[in-house]
């Protein structure tokens, strides 16, 4: 098989061949030119010499005007035998022009499933001898950790109302400040948020911090540290 290359040089040549030909005037694809004898009230002679013509389109295809046949002036004839005869030229060098982008992509494709082929051979893992590598750990000093603001909600369950809200203050593993508890009991929950939001505006101006981490510590209702507490029995 040629290569890729020079598949595309003889369909660049062909294509030019198709336009040369359709620069020399109209043509006809898929149509013919049938001669067909005088009728009706002509003499045997012009029946016999077949002066007039007719043109018929192909399967699937229709003429300029939209049917698949007319008849042809005599004069005019000439004019389109030479069109239907360009169309079949051009018709011809079209199907060679498929076949050859055909064999190219195939060839295209082999070269892509070759070159595929080529570079999984070249991935072969190399297998390394463990005992012969000296492996060295390494212990890296901690960076300066940021203070980080817990949120501490007291409650019954993750969808049930706030009983109290604290908030504790960490600072890589060490707790550095806790927050004292306070009672939410009988607020709304819009109220809870602002007292929430007003807890976070303190911890900014003390540590810097300017959110609560993405996860809450949700303690239940019986270890809410408040003295004295509804939820709790006195002694």
């Amino acid at each position: 098989m040629p290569s890729h290359a020079a598949l595309q040089q003889q369909i660049k040549d062909l294509e030019a061949q198709v336009e040369a030909i359709k620069s020399q005037g109209d043509y006809l694809i898929g149509v013919r030119l049938e001669r067909s004898p005088a009728g009706g009230t002509a003499s045997q002679n012009a029946k016999e010499s077949s002066k007039y013509a007719r043109l018929r389109a192909g399967r699937g295809k229709v003429l300029p005007n939209g049917k698949k046949s007319r008849y042809v002036p005599v004069e005019q004839i000439a004019r389109y035998t030479a069109a239907c005869q360009r169309g079949e030229q051009i018709q011809k060098l079209e199907r060679q022009i498929e076949r050859l982008k055909a064999q190219a992509d195939q060839l295209e494709q082999a070269q892509y499933r070759n070159w595929k082929t080529q570079k999984r051979s070249r991935r072969k893992p190399t297998i390394v001898n463990s005992e012969a590598v000296n492996l060295i750990e390494i212990g890296l000093s901690s960076m300066p950790a940021s203070p980080a603001a817990i949120l501490v909600l007291y409650r019954q369950a993750s969808d049930a109302p706030v009983h109290a809200v604290a908030a504790e203050v960490w600072q890589g593993e060490e707790r550095i400040a806790v927050v004292k508890a306070f009672h939410c009991m009988g607020m709304r929950a819009d109220k809870v948020q602002a007292q929430i939001k007003h807890l976070l505006g303190e911890l900014h101006q003390k540590f810097g911090v300017t959110r609560f981490e993405d996860v809450v510590k949700e303690m239940p209702v019986e270890q809410c540290p408040l003295v004295p507490c509804p939820y709790k029995v006195e002694p």
